[in-house]
């Protein structure tokens, strides 16, 4: 993990340096006398060479410190982030604890009555969700529910003291809506390998009821491949929600990063870059380890 998010920074400092363009010139204007560019360049040390940047950057990294952001200097970095986070961090967990739950009921119900009427709306009606892009459902979903019923705000958010959940109901159904067709396809799968299992007919040889042969003997069994869907699924939300974060103006991670890539950042892209790749790799070591509890075979190799 360590080493991960080390290599993800080095890259970052270092595309971003290799990058045409100045980020002391599109935060002075291009009207500014040279003496201002220069003085400017200096204090955000852009006439350093990269190594020394870096390592001052990584040595203050490792004591908390990020840096102050170009675009926004008022603000440290970290204060940013936070402020982000804030937004982001709830979508992202709403969304995927809700598609996980409904996906898997959708695609216990799918692979246990296979080729039935119902799993053919249900298997349809998925394949829709996966098929149509995010940003389109965003707009489509406004468009209804904001402009035509006025039952939603179209966008914004002005915190969470303002009844701001209501602001994040129609981005939170653009991102459920496609990840719950994804978890029930994937759970169908599983699923449907598990049931021809000789100890699923064992089970149902017993006389248990289907309920608990589904539940209890067949999905428990399927869990690993969800819960690595699960962990990769959060994981994309809090670094890849940066389109519907833009279609509902949304001010979470994604919006801010767009922001810092335009403005050359450097060290606002760099505590981006530092707070996502953590959170995919804990999120994935996380799901690693999850799999000896759910398979004890796992724990005995």
């Amino acid at each position: 993990m360590v080493a991960t998010v080390l290599g993800v920074a080095m890259a970052v400092s270092l595309i971003l340096t290799a990058l045409p363009g100045d980020a002391a010139r599109l935060v002075v204007g291009t009207e500014a006398s040279a003496e201002r560019y220069e003085a400017v360049r200096k204090a955000l040390r852009l006439d350093e060479p990269w190594p020394a940047r870096f390592g001052r950057w990584l040595w203050n990294a490792f004591h908390g410190e990020l840096g102050t952001s170009f675009r926004y200097p008022a603000f440290p970095v970290s204060e940013l982030l936070r402020r982000g986070l804030a937004v982001t961090f709830p979508i992202a967990a709403v969304v995927t604890l809700l598609s996980l739950v409904i996906g898997v009921i959708i695609g216990v119900i799918c692979a246990a009555w296979p080729g039935s009427i119902l799993d053919l709306l249900l298997s349809t009606s998925s394949q829709t969700f996966l098929a149509i892009p995010e940003f389109w459902l965003g707009i489509l979903l406004i468009g209804l529910f904001s402009v035509r019923l006025g039952w939603f705000p179209a966008g914004g958010f002005p915190g969470w003291k303002d009844n701001g959940f209501v602001y994040l109901i129609l981005p939170i159904f653009a991102l459920v809506l496609p990840r719950i067709a994804y978890f029930s396809r994937l759970t169908r799968a599983m699923m449907a390998d598990v049931l021809s299992a000789d100890f699923v007919r064992l089970a149902r040889a017993k006389g248990l009821s289907e309920g608990r042969v589904l539940f209890r003997h067949a999905l428990s069994n399927a869990l690993i491949p969800l819960v690595a869907g699960l962990g990769l699924t959060f994981a994309r939300l809090l670094g890849g929600a940066l389109v519907i974060e833009q279609v509902f103006s949304l001010p979470g991670l994604g919006k801010l990063a767009i922001e810092a890539a335009f403005g050359r950042d450097i060290p606002l892209l760099l505590g981006l870059s530092v707070l996502v790749t953590g959170a995919v790799a804990a999120v994935s070591t996380a799901a690693d380890l999850s799999y000896a509890l759910l398979d004890p075979r796992i724990r005995q190799t």
